[in-house]
Protein backbone atom coordinates (compact mmCIF):
# COMPACT_ATOMS: atom_id res chain seq x y z
CA UNK A 1 0.00 0.00 0.00
CA UNK A 2 0.98 3.64 -0.37
CA UNK A 3 0.15 6.14 2.35
CA UNK A 4 -0.34 9.79 1.41
CA UNK A 5 0.20 11.87 4.53
CA UNK A 6 -1.04 15.43 5.04
CA UNK A 7 -0.15 17.46 8.12
CA UNK A 8 -1.70 20.41 9.90
CA UNK A 9 1.25 22.85 9.99
CA UNK A 10 0.28 24.52 13.28
CA UNK A 11 0.39 21.15 15.07
CA UNK A 12 3.75 20.27 13.50
CA UNK A 13 5.02 23.54 14.98
CA UNK A 14 3.55 22.69 18.42
CA UNK A 15 5.16 19.23 18.21
CA UNK A 16 8.56 20.84 17.64
CA UNK A 17 8.04 22.99 20.78
CA UNK A 18 8.74 26.18 18.85
CA UNK A 19 6.84 29.42 18.99
CA UNK A 20 4.52 30.06 16.02
CA UNK A 21 6.78 32.87 14.75
CA UNK A 22 9.62 30.34 14.47
CA UNK A 23 7.63 28.15 12.07
CA UNK A 24 6.43 28.45 8.47
CA UNK A 25 2.66 28.34 8.81
CA UNK A 26 0.63 29.20 5.69
CA UNK A 27 -1.96 31.95 5.95
CA UNK A 28 -4.69 29.76 4.48
CA UNK A 29 -6.33 26.75 6.08
CA UNK A 30 -4.65 24.22 3.79
CA UNK A 31 -3.22 21.01 5.07
CA UNK A 32 0.26 20.49 3.63
CA UNK A 33 2.07 17.43 2.31
CA UNK A 34 4.28 15.29 4.51
CA UNK A 35 4.89 12.59 1.92
CA UNK A 36 3.90 9.38 0.15
CA UNK A 37 5.07 6.36 2.11
CA UNK A 38 5.16 2.90 0.52
CA UNK A 39 4.33 0.42 3.28
CA UNK A 40 3.70 -3.22 3.97
CA UNK A 41 0.44 -4.18 5.65
CA UNK A 42 0.66 -3.55 9.42
CA UNK A 43 4.39 -2.71 9.13
CA UNK A 44 6.43 0.43 8.68
CA UNK A 45 8.61 0.79 5.65
CA UNK A 46 10.46 -0.21 3.56
CA UNK A 47 12.74 2.84 3.74
CA UNK A 48 15.79 4.19 1.87
CA UNK A 49 15.57 1.58 -0.88
CA UNK A 50 17.75 3.03 -3.61
CA UNK A 51 20.87 5.01 -2.69
CA UNK A 52 21.65 4.96 -6.43
CA UNK A 53 18.72 7.36 -7.02
CA UNK A 54 19.90 10.64 -5.46
CA UNK A 55 17.59 13.62 -5.10
CA UNK A 56 17.92 16.06 -7.99
CA UNK A 57 15.96 19.25 -7.38
CA UNK A 58 16.20 20.39 -11.02
CA UNK A 59 13.90 17.48 -11.99
CA UNK A 60 11.14 19.31 -10.10
CA UNK A 61 11.47 22.71 -11.75
CA UNK A 62 8.15 22.40 -13.64
CA UNK A 63 6.18 21.92 -10.39
CA UNK A 64 8.41 23.89 -8.04
CA UNK A 65 5.89 26.69 -7.47
CA UNK A 66 3.22 24.14 -6.46
CA UNK A 67 5.65 22.33 -4.17
CA UNK A 68 6.66 25.58 -2.47
CA UNK A 69 2.99 26.16 -1.65
CA UNK A 70 1.83 22.62 -0.85
CA UNK A 71 4.92 20.78 0.47
CA UNK A 72 6.35 23.32 2.86
CA UNK A 73 9.00 22.77 5.48
CA UNK A 74 7.19 23.97 8.60
CA UNK A 75 10.33 23.95 10.75
CA UNK A 76 12.78 25.92 8.64
CA UNK A 77 13.18 27.77 5.35
CA UNK A 78 14.66 24.79 3.53
CA UNK A 79 11.85 23.03 1.65
CA UNK A 80 14.39 21.29 -0.59
CA UNK A 81 15.93 19.60 2.45
CA UNK A 82 12.51 18.22 3.40
CA UNK A 83 11.84 17.05 -0.17
CA UNK A 84 15.26 15.39 -0.34
CA UNK A 85 14.62 13.55 2.94
CA UNK A 86 11.20 12.30 1.79
CA UNK A 87 12.52 11.19 -1.62
CA UNK A 88 15.51 9.32 -0.22
CA UNK A 89 13.60 7.69 2.64
CA UNK A 90 10.27 6.95 0.93
CA UNK A 91 10.25 7.97 -2.73
CA UNK A 92 13.07 5.61 -3.69
CA UNK A 93 10.91 2.74 -2.38
CA UNK A 94 8.02 3.60 -4.72
CA UNK A 95 9.87 3.33 -8.04
CA UNK A 96 8.52 -0.17 -8.72
CA UNK A 97 5.15 1.51 -9.48
CA UNK A 98 4.95 3.00 -12.98
CA UNK A 99 2.97 6.02 -11.69
CA UNK A 100 5.67 6.86 -9.13
CA UNK A 101 8.87 5.70 -10.81
CA UNK A 102 10.55 9.11 -11.19
CA UNK A 103 11.05 12.04 -8.88
CA UNK A 104 8.75 14.18 -10.97
CA UNK A 105 5.97 11.55 -10.87
CA UNK A 106 6.36 10.99 -7.12
CA UNK A 107 6.21 14.68 -6.21
CA UNK A 108 3.52 15.45 -8.81
CA UNK A 109 1.30 12.69 -7.41
CA UNK A 110 1.62 14.10 -3.89
CA UNK A 111 0.62 17.56 -5.17
CA UNK A 112 -2.32 16.03 -7.08
CA UNK A 113 -3.55 14.18 -3.99
CA UNK A 114 -3.11 17.22 -1.75
CA UNK A 115 -5.22 19.19 -4.23
CA UNK A 116 -7.87 16.49 -4.62
CA UNK A 117 -8.22 15.39 -0.98
CA UNK A 118 -8.89 18.67 0.81
CA UNK A 119 -8.87 17.80 4.50
CA UNK A 120 -9.84 21.35 5.51
CA UNK A 121 -12.95 21.16 3.29
CA UNK A 122 -14.03 17.81 4.76
CA UNK A 123 -13.58 19.15 8.28
CA UNK A 124 -15.39 22.44 7.67
CA UNK A 125 -18.30 20.58 6.04
CA UNK A 126 -18.48 18.55 9.24
CA UNK A 127 -18.48 21.83 11.22
CA UNK A 128 -14.95 21.22 12.50
CA UNK A 129 -13.08 24.54 12.36
CA UNK A 130 -9.62 25.63 13.58
CA UNK A 131 -9.42 27.23 16.99
CA UNK A 132 -11.76 24.85 18.78
CA UNK A 133 -11.71 21.33 20.21
CA UNK A 134 -13.87 18.33 19.33
CA UNK A 135 -14.41 14.68 20.22
CA UNK A 136 -12.23 12.53 17.96
CA UNK A 137 -15.33 10.62 16.75
CA UNK A 138 -16.71 13.87 15.24
CA UNK A 139 -13.40 14.57 13.49
CA UNK A 140 -13.23 11.00 12.14
CA UNK A 141 -16.83 11.17 10.95
CA UNK A 142 -16.20 14.42 9.04
CA UNK A 143 -13.03 13.14 7.37
CA UNK A 144 -14.45 9.70 6.57
CA UNK A 145 -17.57 11.26 5.07
CA UNK A 146 -15.47 13.52 2.86
CA UNK A 147 -12.96 10.90 1.79
CA UNK A 148 -15.47 8.04 1.55
CA UNK A 149 -12.74 5.76 2.89
CA UNK A 150 -11.33 5.43 6.39
CA UNK A 151 -7.87 7.03 6.81
CA UNK A 152 -5.51 6.96 9.77
CA UNK A 153 -5.76 10.12 11.89
CA UNK A 154 -3.02 11.03 14.35
CA UNK A 155 -2.73 13.38 17.31
CA UNK A 156 0.23 14.65 19.31
CA UNK A 157 0.21 15.61 22.98
CA UNK A 158 2.02 18.54 24.56
CA UNK A 159 3.69 18.58 27.97
CA UNK A 160 0.35 19.44 29.59
CA UNK A 161 -1.17 16.31 28.00
CA UNK A 162 -3.41 18.39 25.73
CA UNK A 163 -3.91 16.64 22.39
CA UNK A 164 -3.82 18.24 18.96
CA UNK A 165 -5.01 17.04 15.56
CA UNK A 166 -1.86 16.43 13.51
CA UNK A 167 -1.92 14.16 10.44
CA UNK A 168 -4.36 12.44 8.10
CA UNK A 169 -2.92 9.40 6.29
CA UNK A 170 -4.84 8.16 3.26
CA UNK A 171 -4.20 4.62 1.99
CA UNK A 172 -3.96 3.65 -1.67
CA UNK A 173 -3.75 0.27 -3.36
CA UNK A 174 -1.11 -0.61 -5.96
CA UNK A 175 -3.32 0.93 -8.67
CA UNK A 176 -3.28 4.15 -6.59
CA UNK A 177 -6.98 3.96 -5.80
CA UNK A 178 -7.97 5.32 -2.37
CA UNK A 179 -8.92 2.54 0.00
CA UNK A 180 -9.73 2.15 3.67
CA UNK A 181 -6.67 1.96 5.92
CA UNK A 182 -8.55 -0.32 8.31
CA UNK A 183 -6.79 -3.67 8.48
CA UNK A 184 -3.74 -2.29 6.66
CA UNK A 185 -2.39 0.09 9.33
CA UNK A 186 -2.07 -0.82 13.02
CA UNK A 187 -4.71 1.68 14.24
CA UNK A 188 -7.38 4.05 12.92
CA UNK A 189 -6.37 6.80 15.33
CA UNK A 190 -3.99 7.30 18.24
CA UNK A 191 -6.12 10.19 19.53
CA UNK A 192 -7.57 9.65 22.98
CA UNK A 193 -11.37 9.41 22.92
CA UNK A 194 -11.60 10.40 26.60
CA UNK A 195 -10.68 14.04 25.98
CA UNK A 196 -11.40 16.49 23.16
CA UNK A 197 -8.91 17.07 20.36
CA UNK A 198 -7.67 20.62 19.73
CA UNK A 199 -7.69 21.77 16.09
CA UNK A 200 -5.35 24.70 16.61
CA UNK A 201 -5.78 27.89 14.62
CA UNK A 202 -2.91 29.68 12.91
Amino acid sequence: IDIHTQQWPKTTCIQSRRRPNQCNIPRNDDWTIHGIWPSKTLQRGPEACRPDLPFRVNELRTIRSQLIRRWINVLNNNPEGFWKHEWEKHGTCSVDLADLNTQLKYFSKAVEWNTRFRINNYLSRGRITPGRSYPIRDILRAINTGLRVSPQVTCIKDSANKQYLHEVRICFDKNLRAMSCRGHLPFETNCDSATNVEYPSR
